[in-house]
């Protein structure tokens, strides 16, 4: 099983000398580091009080676990090394790998073994402080870490730590839910039941989690398939992922911070607004939530000439309001931007016979109603 890609992609770059001047300062940050002869487990277990994430431990003779999101190893590493935990058939767990003291002359493996075979892997880059193997247990049983310094000259300590993940749901058009991200390196997973043909909307916004990097999040259907993905990043507190159910079934939102730093963000599911739109009957379009989209159709016979005016009511405009008109064939055939700047747009078009839509979205999170007004050119 591959390394889920949003882990790959992790930045991680705070590390720095002022870190590790601050180690060799405070002798008392860290517990003494487990040398790599040592042999050490790492025991999937229950979740602990998320201030003990950080916590790194030398374990005793009889003491040389670690639980899901409980302290860390300190590895003082002279060469390679591995840990060892066990799983369950199913369970998503991710190794988080935190540079210390450990030297960067060049990258450092991390590979996931079960039973001689590679479950995942990844590798701390020379400029990241950590990185993070996300998987899921194809089996129940024992799992090796196996960690290898490229550079023989490498030496220091590294901190590895084992994540689980928290898990709940979403309703469609219900309120939006308070995720929380408790320990370094954990995941979380919200499933929500959809059927084919429905359009809708995933809304992310920030909360406490860093705005350092990404929090990557991806929607699958129900057999795996990735309908959409994206991230809330450090440009924005919020972002809408739209998509279009192909699937019946419980489909599954992953939500992957890409720092090891823990926080909170809400996430939203939501809908689209259907009308019907008559030529000479100005219709208004309300969009209730946050993120909704709107699909308006009309028919429309051969060669008809067409003039649509849209203009925001309620609707502020703050952010842009995308406006596509679609052939039956699906084609995009005008398109116009609403801006604060030019909140009303005019389009001109010819038609072939068939029933077209006008896609209205909004791109931020604005609510409030919009007229459309479609007139026959004679």
């Amino acid at each position: 099983m591959a390394v889920h890609s949003a882990a790959i992609r992790r930045r991680r770059r705070r590390l720095t000398l002022a870190l590790t001047a601050a180690l060799a300062a405070g002798p008392g940050a860290f517990a003494a580091p487990v040398p790599v002869s040592a042999a050490v487990s790492l025991t999937v277990g229950t979740f602990a009080e998320p201030d003990r994430a950080e916590a790194a431990r030398v374990p005793g003779p009889d003491d040389r676990q670690l639980t899901v999101g409980g302290p860390g190893v300190l590895l003082d590493l002279q060469g390679p090394a591995t840990l060892g935990f066990r799983a369950t058939a199913g369970q998503r767990l991710t190794v988080l790998a935190r540079r210390r003291t450990l030297t960067a002359a060049d990258n450092t493996d991390l590979t996931i073994v079960r039973n001689g075979a590679t479950v995942a892997e990844g590798t701390l880059i020379t400029t990241w402080a950590s990185a993070g193997i996300d998987f899921t247990a194809p089996a129940a049983g024992a799992y090796t870490v196996r960690i290898a310094p490229r550079a023989a000259k490498d030496r220091g300590t590294l901190l590895v730590s084992l994540a689980g993940a928290s898990f709940g749901t979403l309703t469609l058009r219900g309120p939006a839910r308070k995720v929380t991200i408790a320990e370094p390196g954990e995941r979380a997973f919200l499933t929500f039941p959809a059927t084919a043909g429905q359009r809708l909307t995933l809304v992310a916004r920030r909360g406490s989690l860093s705005k350092d990097e990404y929090t990557n999040l991806d929607i699958r259907g129900p057999s795996g398939e990735l309908s959409t993905s994206g991230a809330v990043g450090y440009e924005s507190d919020y972002r809408t992922l739209d998509f279009d159910v192909t699937e019946t079934g419980r489909h599954t939102v992953e939500v992957n911070p890409d720092t090891d730093r823990t926080g909170t963000l809400t996430v939203q599911l939501t809908g689209s607004v259907a009308a019907v739109l008559t030529p000479g009957r100005p219709t208004r379009i309300t969009f209730g939530q946050p993120g909704e989209r709107a699909f308006v159709t009309f028919r429309a016979a051969e060669a008809e000439q067409f003039r649509l005016t849209a203009r925001p009511g309620t609707l502020t405009t703050v952010d842009d309001t995308v406006l596509k008109v679609r052939t039956p064939a699906g084609l995009d055939v005008v398109d116009a931007t609403l801006t604060a700047a030019e909140p009303v747009a005019t389009l001109g078009f010819s038609s072939s016979a068939g029933l077209y839509t006008i896609e209205i979205d909004p791109q931020g999170l604005d609510i409030g109603t919009l007229t459309l007004d479609l007139r026959r050119m004679r």
